[in-house]
């Protein structure tokens, strides 16, 4: 028998379902150390699924037998990757999972075959001989949940929150009690931000002439730095704790954002981002990202969509630093609702969030979904709505304003050590609703208005990055019945599973702003503001605050069959560090308007909806 070192995993990795035969269609990964591991046989996965109702997941991870009359297939790992390193060399093997879904809801177990080396390092694997996962029906809508911003920034003290495993063993307490089929990672997965503190980058990190650290050589000593970081932080992140019993039992699905990669990465001036040493930390942390959490390695899988193993893989532009195409998903749900995961990073720069190439390909792959969807999810790493703050954007973006000459004299930490800049700066320019952006922004609105009424999709938004919870909400000019409303679309926050929220002082002064209804797409018919979803506090006290809470959180979404709306259940936090948390529900409506295609051109007209009802009749006069 086969021995296996494993470092990190197993790993699941949701891609979606081929509805000309519904077979459901993921990966599972796992990085073994070379030396340790005899590869005589190549990893092999069993799997072997029953019907759901006959385990629960309480008792299927690690414990669940299977017999032999059940359904069962196997899957041989290729080798996707070998880093190579001073502490040795690694290999990553990815196996495909496809499974025909049936008519109930399947619990999957799956094992390597082997055995475990003494020293494998995977909190996931330890005395554990396999995991289970679970499959809904043909006829059933995922459940699944939501998270952000899965990590400490750098100066943080992560035993103030008992670390990061507190909000995940609350996730695994729900999956136990009702099991999530997809676990959706809105951004910042993990924070790369540390990487400044390694010996090699010291020269780069602490030279105080911007100009110089511009030009700062990428040595191969820092090259090997930074792979070197990125591939141990990645397995130690990814293969530790509870996330990583999470990934175990939970197919991910993956969107990155700035953290991911380094903080600001595709925010700051085009000196910077080209400049050798900065322009290489994102390169890699971009591959590491398709790496470890898409599964995937475009050397080995190419960037053509029609032969790419992943059926849920979008293609876009190329990216304007990083030597890689956008990436980005489209996933199937269940019959009633899809997700779109927007790679909003790959092609980032002060002025531009993604290409109008891009974004085309994604209308254009979502104009192709099935006629039975009623819900999009549009997964955006930064929220599309949230309180304005262009005062404090003009404020610290002047650099004689005497506040921030003040301020970067009395406080080091005022201005990052990147160029030079307020350190908040590249953090309110990441913003959609950005000076830079905000063009951009009330256009893919419209875009997207335009796809909800011609398809008759209720989307929905959903975004992390903010370290707060909160729901905006866009909705025609002259309000009505939310579910007669096409332009009616919840723009759910959900962040941080892990990291540390804002000082109250920020969060009172975001509820202020909140409650502000913004005039910004008047022009094409559209209002837009913040849900009061927080009127009791985490006591169960009623406050002020409604709109903005500053707590860790994580999202339950489900469908409602009934009454086919989409519920997002924001879990918040109750005791810092406790982990024990209370919910905070909204319920996406389902497309019921019925209007007719002639009336489609009056979609961005303040009169559209006046009288919506009508517009199943005759042309009405713009």
């Amino acid at each position: 028998m086969t021995t296996l070192n494993v470092k990190t995993g197993p790993m699941l990795r949701y891609d979606t379902v081929d509805l000309n035969q519904y077979i459901y269609h993921a990966f599972a990964m796992i990085v073994t150390e070379d030396a340790t591991s005899d590869y005589s046989i190549t990893p092999n996965m069993q799997l072997r699924w029953k019907k759901a109702t006959a385990v629960s997941a309480a008792t299927a991870d690690g414990s669940t037998t299977v017999s032999e009359d059940n359904s069962s297939k196997q899957s041989q790992a290729i080798k996707l990757y070998q880093y190579h390193g001073a502490q040795g060399s690694f290999t990553f093997w990815r196996f495909k999972i496809e499974i025909p879904l049936a008519d109930h809801e399947l619990a999957v177990h799956y094992s390597i075959d082997g055995e475990a080396h003494p020293t494998s390092q995977s909190e996931a694997i330890k005395g554990m001989t396999g995991h289970t996962f679970f499959l809904p029906a043909k006829s059933q809508n995922f459940r699944w949940a939501g998270h952000s911003c899965n990590g400490f920034s750098a100066s943080v003290d992560e035993s103030d929150f008992n670390g990061p495993n507190p909000l995940w063993d609350d996730m695994l307490k729900a999956h136990a009690s009702k099991p999530y089929h997809a676990l959706i990672g809105g951004g910042d997965q993990i924070y790369c931000d540390k990487l400044v503190r390694e010996p090699e980058m010291q020269d780069w990190n602490n030279q105080t002439d911007f100009k110089k650290r511009m030009a700062h050589p990428l040595t191969d000593e820092i090259r090997n730095c930074i792979d070197r970081y990125m591939f141990n932080h990645y397995c130690e992140w990814f293969g530790g704790g509870s996330f990583a019993k999470t990934i175990a039992q939970v197919p991910m699905i993956n969107m990155l954002d700035d953290h991911d990669l380094i903080d600001g990465f595709g925010t700051y001036p085009d000196e910077l981002m080209r400049a050798p040493v900065f322009n290489h930390v994102g390169s890699r942390g971009y591959f590491f990202f398709l790496l470890f959490q898409l599964f995937i390695n475009d050397e080995i899988d190419g960037v053509s969509e029609t032969s790419h193993p992943n059926r849920s893989m979008i293609i876009g532009g190329n990216g304007e630093y990083i030597p890689f195409r956008n990436h980005s998903l489209l996933a199937y749900l269940g019959p009633k609702q899809w997700i779109l995961l927007a790679d909003c990073r790959s092609e980032r720069k002060i002025d531009q969030i993604c290409s109008k190439a891009t974004y085309q390909h994604l209308f254009d792959a979502v104009r192709n979904l099935p006629p039975s969807v009623e819900h999009l999810i549009i997964l955006l790493g930064v929220p599309l709505a949230y309180p304005r703050m262009v005062f404090l954007e003009r404020t610290l973006s002047s650099s004689m304003n005497p506040f921030v000459m003040l301020a970067k004299g009395l406080s080091p930490g005022f201005i990052n050590n990147f160029n030079g800049q307020v350190e908040l700066l590249d953090d309110l320019g990441d913003h959609w609703c950005a000076g830079p952006h905000k063009h951009e922004r009330n256009w893919l609105v419209e875009r997207v208005q335009e796809i909800s009424l011609e398809k008759h999709l209720r989307v929905s938004y959903i975004s992390g990055d903010v370290h707060a919870a909160g729901v905006g909400v866009f909705f025609g000019y002259h309000q009505h019945d939310p579910s007669l409303d096409p332009k009616y679309s919840l723009a759910v926050i959900t962040s941080a599973i892990v990291n540390t929220p804002p000082p109250p002082a920020v969060i009172s002064m975001l509820n202020k702003l909140a409650s502000k209804k913004h005039r910004s797409l008047f022009y094409c018919g559209t209002k837009e503001t913040m849900v009061p979803l927080f009127e009791t506090d985490l006591e169960g006290k009623a406050q002020k605050d409604k709109y903005i809470i500053g707590a860790r959180n994580w999202c339950s979404v489900e469908y409602h069959q009934e009454t086919g709306e989409l519920e997002f259940d924001i879990r918040v936090e109750k005791v810092r560090g406790g982990g024990e948390t209370k919910s905070y529900a909204v319920k996406a409506p389902a497309p019921r308007w019925d209007i007719a295609k002639q009336h489609h051109h009056l979609l961005h007209s303040k009169n559209f909806d006046k009288e919506i009802s009508r517009l199943t009749g005759q042309p009405v006069a713009n």
